[in-house]
């Protein structure tokens, strides 16, 4: 379950036009990243699981999982938590980013078990006594169940196929979501995104890449420039 969120970095300097901005993006263009491990897991073992890395073209997050020799760390959920200036929902015209996976975990005939590439959007944090709303997107290696829920977040397979190798580039529209499976957006804000790449249920490997998030928001730049 999703623990506390911790403090977010300084929003990214707005669109020039269209009438929109860049309330937030991240394209993990240095070695360090101010991401947090939600449940609080240290340095050292969030370091085992991911790692930002550069190459001719791509600078992006790699997150390799491999849980097949005893002792092995958990799955670690692991993003950016907009505690101080959560973004308005009604105001977010789209959630971007790219992936891709290199290894897709062991599938069993449920693809939800271990995902290699999978991203957590949070509305409403979940609690021990209720659970969170938003939403769990994945890369799945075969079609799987739909609309079921995890800790609350409805399961979203963006993406059912065995590719591995090569980026995607996803952007939903988190309000529309929202609207149509928990009812009315405004008023709610958007608390966290973060990723997740698992392979603890099948005890075997996943491994992904994630790159080039953005949130981009109507009308003026959030948040104020004042702040």
């Amino acid at each position: 379950m999703l623990g506390l969120f911790l403090t977010a970095t300084a929003p990214a300097a707005p669109e020039a036009s269209g009438g929109t901005h860049i309330a937030w993006q991240e394209r993990f263009a240095g070695d360090k990243l101010d991401w947090v491990a939600v449940a609080g897991e240290s340095a050292e073992k969030i370091a085992s699981i991911y790692k930002v890395k550069h190459d001719a073209t791509d600078s992006y997050l790699n997150a390799h999982h491999d849980y097949r020799a005893k002792g092995a760390i958990k799955p670690i959920h692991y993003g950016r938590a907009f505690k101080d200036d959560p973004i308005p929902l009604d105001r977010i015209r789209a959630l971007r980013w790219r992936w891709r996976v290199n290894q897709h975990p062991a599938v069993t005939s449920d693809p939800w078990v271990d995902i290699a590439a999978s991203l957590y959007v949070v509305i409403q944090q979940p609690s021990w006594y209720r659970g969170g709303k938003g939403f769990k997107f994945a890369w799945l290696a075969k079609p799987g169940a739909r609309g079921t829920f995890q800790s609350g977040l409805l399961q979203v397979a963006l993406r059912s196929d065995p590719v591995v190798g090569e980026w995607r580039t996803e952007e939903v529209d988190l309000c529309a979501l929202y609207r149509k499976h928990y009812g009315t957006c405004e008023g709610e804000s958007l608390r966290y995104v973060g990723v997740t790449t698992d392979a603890d249920g099948t005890a075997s490997v996943a491994d992904g890449d994630y790159a080039d998030f953005q949130v981009v928001v109507d009308g003026p730049q959030w948040p104020a420039a004042s702040h």
